[in-house]
This record gives C-alpha cells, sequence and structure tokens, in this order.
C-alpha cells in the first residue's frame, strides 16, 4: 500500500472541517485486524497530530487524552479489529471522532468524504464498479454530500454510469430511456445490472416518479409515464383502455415527462420515444373519436395533434358547406371554439411541425366567422360599400390570402379537401355577391362622393408636408400592386416595429387600375391623357413612361429638389452612401416592385401571396432605414393599383368575349379603353373625368375576365374590384427617441387577474392580462409563468412561455388563459407565482398565493 496516498488521505481527514461534526480538537481511529500496515504507520508524520497505538490499557490511553492532552489531535492506531460496542472502553471517544481504514473500499470511501461508515461496507460489495479508476474519479467529482446515505450514494453511481455531472435521478431516467425500451438492447442498462444492480435503479423510479410495478420493465415504465402525463392534460376522462396505466396519483410522473419533453438538449430523444410508444398502442386510433373540448392542451403525443386537425378540418368542411347552400340562414357547427383550441397548440412541442396547418385552419375560421357578420350580403350605396371594404371587408380577402399561404407551405394533403371549400367559397360566395354589390352600386362616372380619388394623392398627402417648411423631406413609398388589405397588415407591423404615428386612409384608385395609370395618378399635376399611339399616359402634358420620365415630371410639377430611387438600390446602399443618395433632395420618390413583378408573369403567378409577406417585410426595411440610417421623419406608402387574384384557374364561364367595335383603342383581360361607350349593356361603362378626351373604361361586372389569349389570368388588375382599386395610403411620422422621456420604446407590461390568490387544483387555470397594446413605442414581449417554492427557489409547476404581442386597443382581448400544473407531491402551503421576461430573465411580477389542494379533486378547474 503506498505511503503517501495513507499519508495523503490521513491528512485530509484531519484537515477537512466537513467530515466533522465540532469544532474540537480531532481525534481518527485507525484498526488494522491484521497488522498490515504497522510500518507505515511508524513512518507517518502528519503535522499537528499525535500518534498512538493503542494496546489493552484504554483507560491509561483515555487519561492521556481526556486529562493529559485535552486539546491535542490523535491518530490512534489499533493493530487488531475493532471491539464489539460493549467491549470497546473507547467507544465514546470513538463516537465523538472519526475512523479511518487503509485497505482500498476505505481509502475510497475517505476519499468521497462520506460520514455513515456502513457505506464502505457498500463499496466493497460493489469492487467491480470501483476497479476503473474513471468511474471513481467522476463519483468524486460529484463532490456528494458526506450525510449521503446508501440510497445518494447509489445514485451517485447510477448517475457515473449514465455520463451525468451530477447525481440526477430525473437525468438518470431519461438517459437509461434514451438508450433503448429493450433492456438487452441498452448497453446502459446492461451496465446497471453489472456493476450496481437493478432493483436499485426501480428504487429510485419509484422515488422519484411513482411507478412501481412486480414486474418492471423499460418499455412499460415509458408507457405508464407517458399515457400518465397524456391522463393528467385532458379536461375529461383518459379513454377505457388506457386506464390500467396510470400511475396514481402522478403529479411526479407529469413533473417528470413535461420537464423532459422542455429540455432543449433531450427533447428529439423523448420525441422519438413517444412515437415508439404511440405506434406500439396506437394512439391515434384510441384518440381518433375523442372530443377535442379534452384533447385541446394534451401534448404526450403527436397524435393529439393530428387528431386535432383532421377533426378541425372536417368542422370547417361541414361549416363551409353550410354556409355556401343556398337557404341556409344560420349555420349551426360549433367553429368558433376551435379558435382557442388551436391557440393553445402554440405553446406544445409538436407546433412546429404544424404551424403552416395550424395557421391555414386559423385563416379559415376567420373567413367563417367572417361570413357570420354578412348574411344578409353586401348591398349598400357605393360610397358606403367602399368604406365597408376599407375598414372591414377587406378581411375577406386578408384570411384568403394567409389561408392560401400557409397552405402552400403545410406538409402533407389533409388540408386538399379544405382548400376545395376555400375556393368555392371564396371565388363563388364572396367574389360573386360582393362583385355584384359594387357593381350595381357603380353609377357611369367614376367618382365617389367624399372619397378621395387617387389622382389628388399628390396635393393631399404630400403638398402639405413640402409647405410645412422649407427643410421637411417626403419620402414616397409606391409598392406596385401593394392591396388595400396587404397595407392594412403592413402598417400594424410598422405600428408594432417602429416608434411613430402611423395612419391608413384609402383612396379611389383610377381607371384603368394599371400600372401607368396608376403611376401617373402619383404624380402631381391635374390632367391625364393617353397618348395617341395607346403607349404613354401623359401627366400635364408630359410622359410618365419610365423613372427618367416621372422624375422630370416631379421636379417641374412640385418646386422643389427631387430624386428617384429603386427601393433595392436604396436597402443595398451603405448607411453614407444612402444620406448621400438623399441628402440634396426634399421630395424622394421610391418605386418597390415585388407583387406585380411575381403577379404579372404566368409562371410566377401562383407565388404572388408570398411575394406579399415579401414585400411587407422589404417595405418595413425600406420605413426603419429611411428614419434610422438616412434621419427621414414624414414617410408615405402607397401604390398604383390593387389586384384580384384566385388560386383555382379561372373557367370559361368566368371569360367575357371583347366585342368587336371600332371605337375600342385597347384591349386587356379586365378592362377595355373606347372612345365611346359600347352597345353591350352587361358591361360597366365609365366615362374618365381626369381626361381631356372622351375616353371610357370599360370593365366586366364583378371578378369577369375578358377571353384573352394566354397563360396568366388567375392575377389581374386593370378593373374596377374593391380589391383592384380601393387604394392604400399609409402616412407614418417617425419620432426621434429622447433619452429619459416617455417616448422611449418599452415592452408590454403584465397583470394577473384573479378575486383570490389561492390555488385549489393541481392543475388550475391563470388569467394574464397584456397591460398594453403593442403599437408605437410599446413593444412584444415574450415571458416565462410559473409557481415556484418561496425556500428552495425551485418551480412547483410546470413554467410556460407565454407571447405578448396582442394588438389589440380592447383589454378583453389581451386576456391570455393559461394552465398550470403543480408537480410536487408536497407542494408549500404557499408558493410564489413569478412573471419573468424570457429574453434576460428580469422579474416582472411575484405574488404570494395560498396552496390548497385538499380541498378539491386531482386536476379539476380553478
Amino acid at each position: 500500500m503506498n505511503t503517501n496516498r495513507i499519508q495523503s488521505q490521513l491528512e485530509n481527514i484531519f484537515q477537512d472541517s466537513a467530515r466533522w461534526s465540532h469544532s474540537q480538537r480531532r481525534i481518527v481511529f485507525w484498526y488494522d485486524p491484521d497488522e498490515q500496515f504497522t510500518s507505515i504507520f511508524n513512518e507517518l508524520q502528519i503535522e499537528e497530530v499525535e500518534k498512538l497505538q493503542l494496546a489493552d490499557t484504554p483507560f491509561t490511553v483515555k487519561y492521556r487524552l481526556l486529562i493529559e492532552y485535552p486539546n491535542q489531535n490523535f491518530l490512534l492506531y489499533a493493530p487488531f479489529p475493532e471491539p464489539e460496542p460493549q467491549e470497546n472502553w473507547l467507544l465514546d471517544i470513538q463516537k465523538s471522532g472519526l475512523t479511518f481504514s487503509a485497505d482500498p473500499a476505505a481509502l475510497i470511501y475517505a476519499d468521497l468524504g462520506l460520514h455513515q461508515r456502513r457505506l464502505e461496507k457498500t463499496i466493497r460489495q460493489h469492487s467491480k464498479f470501483f476497479s476503473c479508476k474513471n468511474r471513481g474519479e467522476d463519483l468524486q467529482a460529484m463532490a456528494i454530500s458526506a450525510d449521503s446515505d446508501e440510497r445518494g450514494l447509489f445514485l451517485a453511481m447510477l448517475s457515473v454510469l449514465a455520463n451525468l455531472k451530477v447525481p440526477d435521478p430525473s437525468g438518470l431516467i431519461r438517459q437509461v430511456l434514451l438508450q433503448g425500451l429493450l433492456e438487452t438492447d441498452n448497453p446502459l442498462w446492461s451496465e446497471i445490472v453489472e456493476l450496481v444492480s437493478p432493483q436499485t435503479f426501480w428504487d429510485i423510479v419509484q422515488e422519484h416518479t411513482g411507478f412501481a410495478s412486480p414486474n418492471p420493465s423499460l418499455n412499460k415504465l415509458c408507457v405508464y409515464l407517458l399515457i400518465t402525463h397524456f391522463a393528467k392534460s385532458l379536461h375529461g376522462e383518459v379513454p377505457g383502455q388506457l386506464a390500467d396505466k396510470v400511475i396514481t396519483p402522478g403529479q411526479r410522473a407529469y413533473a417528470f415527462i413535461d420537464q423532459w419533453m422542455r429540455d432543449q438538449q433531450d427533447s428529439p430523444g423523448w420525441q422519438k420515444l413517444s412515437g415508439e410508444i404511440a405506434d406500439q398502442l396506437h394512439i391515434f386510433d384510441v384518440i381518433e373519436n375523442e372530443s377535442p373540448a379534452i384533447l385541446y392542451e394534451a401534448s404526450s403525443f403527436e397524435a393529439v395533434d393530428q387528431v386535432l386537425i383532421r377533426a378541425c378540418v372536417k368542422t370547417l368542411q361541414t361549416g363551409f358547406t353550410q354556409i355556401s347552400t343556398p337557404g341556409t340562414e344560420t349555420p349551426t357547427v360549433g367553429v368558433t371554439p376551435w379558435k382557442d383550441w388551436l391557440k393553445a397548440r402554440y405553446t406544445l412541442i409538436w407546433f412546429p411541425g404544424y404551424e403552416k396547418i395550424y395557421q391555414a385552419l386559423e385563416a379559415a375560421i376567420a373567413l367563417w366567422e367572417l361570413r357570420q357578420q354578412y348574411l344578409g350580403g353586401f348591398r349598400q350605396p357605393a360610397p358606403a360599400l367602399f368604406k365597408a371594404y376599407a375598414s372591414d371587408l377587406h378581411k375577406f380577402d386578408q384570411a384568403y390570402r394567409h389561408f392560401i399561404f400557409a397552405s402552400d407551405q403545410a406538409q402533407g394533403d389533409i388540408l386538399k379537401a379544405l382548400i376545395e371549400d376555400i375556393e368555392n367559397f371564396y371565388t363563388q360566395w364572396f367574389l360573386d355577391e360582393l362583385g355584384s354589390a359594387w357593381s350595381d352600386a357603380l353609377g357611369n362616372s367614376w367618382e365617389l362622393g367624399d372619397i378621395p380619388p387617387q389622382r389628388g394623392f399628390f396635393r393631399r398627402y404630400v403638398s402639405p408636408i413640402l409647405a410645412r417648411s422649407d427643410r421637411e423631406k417626403a419620402f414616397v413609398i409606391i409598392s406596385d400592386a401593394l392591396r388595400y388589405e396587404v397595407a392594412r397588415e403592413l402598417a400594424t407591423v410598422i405600428k408594432t416595429e417602429v416608434r411613430g404615428e402611423t395612419s391608413l386612409e384609402p383612396v379611389l384608385g383610377i381607371l384603368p387600375s394599371v400600372t401607368r395609370w396608376g403611376m401617373a395618378a402619383l404624380l402631381p399635376g391635374s390632367k391625364l391623357e393617353l397618348t395617341p399611339d395607346n403607349d404613354d399616359v401623359l401627366r400635364d402634358g408630359m410622359s410618365t413612361k419610365g423613372t427618367a420620365a416621372r422624375e422630370k415630371v416631379l421636379s417641374q410639377n412640385s418646386s422643389v429638389a427631387v430624386t428617384v430611387l429603386n427601393a433595392k438600390d436604396l436597402l443595398h446602399m451603405t448607411t453614407d452612401a444612402g444620406r448621400a443618395a438623399v441628402q440634396p433632395y426634399r421630395l424622394i420618390y421610391i418605386y418597390d416592385n415585388i407583387i406585380d413583378a411575381i403577379g404579372d408573369q404566368a409562371s410566377s403567378e401562383r407565388q404572388v401571396f408570398s411575394a406579399c409577406e415579401d414585400a411587407i417585410k422589404q417595405l418595413l426595411r425600406l420605413v426603419k432605414k429611411i428614419c434610422n440610417s438616412l434621419n427621414g421623419t414624414n414617410v408615405i406608402i402607397t401604390a398604383d393599383h390593387g389586384f384580384l387574384y384566385q388560386r383555382r384557374p379561372i373557367q370559361e364561364a368566368d371569360k367575357r368575349p371583347i366585342p368587336s367595335d371600332e371605337a375600342l383603342l385597347a384591349s386587356k383581360r379586365r378592362y377595355l379603353l373606347a372612345t365611346k361607350p359600347l352597345s353591350d349593356s352587361t358591361l360597366l361603362h365609365f366615362k374618365l373625368p381626369y381626361t381631356t378626351e372622351n375616353l371610357f373604361a370599360i370593365v366586366p361586372r364583378g371578378s369577369l375576365r375578358f377571353a384573352v389569349q394566354g397563360a396568366g389570368s388567375q392575377f389581374v388588375h386593370g378593373g374596377a374590384s374593391l380589391q383592384e382599386v380601393c387604394v392604400p395610403v399609409i402616412t407614418y411620422h417617425h419620432q426621434r427617441a429622447v433619452k429619459k422621456n416617455e417616448g422611449q420604446p418599452r415592452k408590454v407590461g403584465v397583470q394577473v387577474s384573479a378575486t383570490v390568490r389561492r390555488v385549489t387544483n393541481n392543475r388550475f387555470k391563470l388569467i394574464l392580462v397584456q397591460t398594453e397594446a403593442v403599437e408605437g413605442r410599446w413593444r412584444s414581449r415574450q415571458i416565462t409563468v410559473g409557481f415556484y417554492d418561496p425556500q428552495t427557489h425551485t418551480p412547483i409547476t410546470n413554467v410556460a412561455e407565454v407571447n405578448l404581442t396582442s394588438t389589440s386597443p380592447n383589454p378583453g382581448d389581451r386576456e391570455i388563459d393559461l394552465r398550470l400544473t403543480v408537480n410536487t407531491a408536497s407542494p408549500p402551503t404557499r408558493a410564489d407565482l413569478i412573471v419573468k421576461d424570457a429574453d434576460d430573465q428580469s422579474e416582472l411580477l411575484r405574488e404570494t398565493w395560498i396552496i390548497s389542494l385538499g380541498i378539491a379533486n386531482d386536476f379539476g378547474d380553478f
């Protein structure tokens, strides 16, 4: 035996205060029944420690220790076995000191700094575990408590086998299950059997999860844990064929799975195991007919999402069939509850894989709810109908766009039948009904009472900025085919992302609603006219064809320094280059072409809704660059025209033949230009009041097209539909940040809505209120919410993540229903509700709540 090793061990024992339960002098007994270490004892020299070899004179030793040297540290070496307690005359002194042994188990025991002497026997019985130097070193590195009992030592040993850094029952069970549910193929299980014992593992499992079985197996453990978690997540009874697999009471099992599935590192392995058990138990078949009201918060199995999605699709199909059936006044399908059910899925583990499907379903629900608001149709005078489209009816187009965009990205064919129903609804009901009502409401002249016309854009929006001061700059962004509903979404995004004042107003677009007329109408001037060759639109006699021509019109008709830029070019400029490009000018026109460039090509028109998303992002970047990098303050965003688009190919029945008449000057899919009205009374004729010559725009009713040769008839513009001629004008006035004023950007706050601060069930509902709407200086916030033990500061419930993103001015719309679950068997009587910012972990709210679970049933409602 190495003398230095023993010397070092003894020095550590004497010097390590953590090993001693008192602060007095220190006495260590060393029993050597085989007298192996006498010579080593004689060689030892330990500073401030007196060595003494025991013989058969315990009273002399006692006198020396207690009377002669009461403050001296002693190492007492006994070259004989430790006496039985009733024969040990030095037992009282030995009890106040420590006992040392120099065999391998004893040295390991000493290395670990343990107090309970019986653990030396445990170590000796598991010599095979300790025969590997690395395992011993890893165990020692865990620095387990000196007061650990046999259970604590076994947990540490098993944690070493699982390659954990600290003794962790949860981590141990996870790692065992992750390496396979079949014991014969699980390498970690084989080590547990060989080096520790299976029963030790099952004891830890029972204590930590509540799982107990006379014939346990890893597969059975995983099944019971998942089914228990599933049962505790339901708003109702667990299906009968699964009831015998639920651990009772189950809080610890629920907490174990809940923590595992939220662990970023181990979650993928958990998902794989969940899939194996779902296949094994045929979970989809078991829950296929369960009510969504029971399932909507369960996340133990991916099959839950699949069942909910199928049920939602079926419900929506039934709903759209009812509302599309003539004579069906009041649909009976319960679609509205799905809004809350789908929203509950957003924070659950399987959501990322089904995100686009859920977004499509939410858009479909929005369409269904909009339909309920307009059971009587859209009939009203033209000015009122135009305003109604700007305030509400555009939401049909917006929801349809969201649905198509999301369903394009969704995986699988689950939405296929619903897409067909949505197409029927959108094209055969909404477009037809709105188009018919609008066509009937229009007169023969293209004017609309108090609705501002697009041709007065410059005078109404730009001139006042230039007139305020000779230092004011106006940035005008013209986004080709930026439809009103897309601009509405953009305005909301600007309010959320940039600090300033944002407003949106609709103007009546020019006819024909095409680029060359719309772009000309946005320039300063009073008259528009078509050149004889039908190739150019003149503004006050000047060409508007191309960037250079428009810049000339702007310069001559505005009387200020003007420049015209391309949006992409400006975005690619450095800050210095961008400032140099705009600094000499007071009026900056910026042309953006994302939507029209994609939609106007037959090969790409299918991606037009994706182009709308790209346009929103690019326009937001433009606003930020103008205001944050180029020192801009006044930004106006508008469009030359909108568009009509439907995913379903246009049928021949939806096309009108082009009349044959010598008065025709131009013919396109959505309009004709003529020098006089045509004899066809089924077409709409408008004398254009803003032209100097007799010029008539002739358009088909509603969303019909003229029969023009060639592909590309789903994305169109040029006609008089509200989607084409309700043109958005967004005005944004940037507010500079000023230090220490109330205008600084801030994240929204959060409060708890509860009449009493008491939890009476293991599973309960918490209502949070987002205190401000996300708008202007108020930014969205991500938070974590959970209840914590005030003594240990550890969570006693799941810690939920919540996104505070509502832009609604109504506080009721900003309420968030949150479900929490007490996941400890013995929670404290009082707990702290803590809300933190997820980004920086700053504490936003702390409240003391009473935990009183004894007066209510397990997992009821709060």
